[in-house]
């Protein structure tokens, strides 16, 4: 996969689940199983915008070239298998609901696409 798609994927993705994060954050979490205190939205609105910030540097850094495609492509990995990690441990110790393990997969092909694109950046 190029960079550059593995990229506009990613930048796609996070802006939808940054924009459902910060405008329908009970609805989001809901999707996964979730009920959320109004502290939860606050931070479900804070991660929300932070993806918009994720999908702005992809989508303009799907041009980079070198080093900074690199690393691009290094953080977005780390993202996703941290995210991976983290939530799967949640699931598995009983803390957020077995729902959200989609979740968990959209984070393993997110982090598999990354690294295709960074097999051949």
């Amino acid at each position: 996969m190029s960079p550059k798609l593995a990229l506009q994927i990613g930048a796609v993705l996070a802006l939808l689940f940054g924009l459902a994060l910060t405008f329908i954050p009970a609805q989001m979490l809901g999707g996964f199983g979730m009920v959320a205190p109004p502290e939860a939205l606050v931070i479900s609105r804070d991660i929300g915008v932070t993806l918009i910030g994720v999908a702005i540097i992809n989508w303009l850094g799907r041009g980079a070239v070198g080093d900074a495609l690199r690393a691009i492509l290094i953080g977005n990995i780390f993202i996703q298998v941290a995210e991976a990690v983290v939530n799967g441990w949640e699931v598995v110790a009983g803390i957020i609901p077995t729902p959200a393990l989609g979740g968990v997969v959209l984070h393993v092909v997110l982090a598999i696409i990354f690294w295709l694109g960074l097999r051949r950046a």
